[in-house]
């Protein structure tokens, strides 16, 4: 019935599924990268990449090339390649090469060593930093890493002998035999990820409540602060003294009332323009219906204007007539 429809058509899978989007690095300070020259479904949606390795058309050699650096926000993950950020500011600005140098998982560390390896020798005009607060929830930026299987793994992982993550919640975590079934039954991993799925929403909807009811509890401190600060001065060190620079702070379902102002102050001593998208979304950005961090459409295509209009009015990007 159900559990052959599903196996048969392919729409759930019981076995690891990684997308095979990205390869090992011979950097060892960028640890991953996406394959070049590729389309791939990956993450419900596909990517596509040039032949340098970033989600982005090829350039034309011909145009000014802007740089966004960034993890899985500026990437565009679970968005078609026409619907992230970077391709929307791609329509906005059309005399200009606008590259997505994002990747998922990536931190400053990995976004710098990307500069340096990558995108130094072609001489930018201007660059956009897209932080999201995961850079430093965690004092230590580690490195994610490939496994065997071409999974991310955080540092420090090792392998288990069970990989299993059953359904916890409800009635349905006392179902016998919850780690067979993850992993030997297609039905049971699709009511798993609708399960997951609802309780994320419920509880991104608690979490974000409940940082507006203690607005100044914050998770950020300032040892990460000082961390996430070093780190930003070894990449403005590799900048040109005169490139113009916006810093994007995306919005996530913490208010970060008294690490915001700090992290804006760090990013204008060294020579940034700020743009804090809290100020257009507070802590609820509406996400994907079937993740609780990552943008929907209509966030990314709203934030890509707010940008768009920064980028003109902190001179970025020259207005078009």
């Amino acid at each position: 019935g159900i559990e052959l429809t599903l196996r048969i058509t392919g729409l759930v899978s019981v076995k690891p599924n990684p997308p095979q989007i990205y390869q090992n690095s011979d950097v060892p300070d960028i640890s991953y990268e996406l394959i070049p020259g590729i389309s791939r479904y990956a993450y419900r949606s596909t990517v596509t990449t040039n032949s340098l390795g970033f989600r982005s058309p090829e350039l034309d050699p011909q145009k000014p090339t802007l740089v966004i650096l960034g993890d899985s926000i500026t990437f565009g993950y679970g968005l078609e390649d026409n619907q992230t950020i970077p391709a929307h500011l791609q329509t906005q600005f059309p005399k200009y090469n606008i590259l997505n140098a994002g990747t998922s998982g990536y931190n400053l560390v990995q976004q710098t060593a990307v500069y340096r390896e990558k995108i130094q020798k072609l001489e930018p005009k201007a660059l956009v930093l897209i932080f999201h607060f995961n850079d430093v929830e965690e004092v230590n930026m580690g490195l994610a890493k490939l496994d065997s299987k071409g999974i991310l793994r955080p540092e420090g992982w090792k392998p288990t002998e069970e990989d299993c993550h059953p359904i916890t919640r409800g009635l349905l975590k006392l179902i016998p035999g919850k780690c067979w079934l993850d992993e030997h039954s297609a039905f049971y991993s699709a009511l798993k990820k609708f399960v997951n799925a609802r309780h994320g929403k419920r509880e991104l909807m608690r979490q974000e409540n409940e940082s507006q009811s203690n607005a100044f509890t914050e998770n950020v401190s300032d040892e990460a602060l000082d961390i996430y600060t070093e780190h930003l001065v070894t990449l403005t060190n590799l900048l040109p003294t005169d490139i113009p620079k916006l810093f994007v702070i995306w919005p996530e379902r913490h208010l970060h009332m008294l690490a915001r102002p700090k992290l804006k102050t760090v990013a204008e001593e060294h020579g940034f323009a700020v743009l804090d998208l809290y100020d257009v979304f507070g802590n609820r950005a509406r996400t994907l219906g079937w993740d609780t961090v990552h943008p929907h459409p209509e966030t990314a295509k709203t934030a890509a204007e707010v940008i768009s209009a920064a980028m003109e009015y902190y001179g970025i990007m020259p207005k078009e007539n």
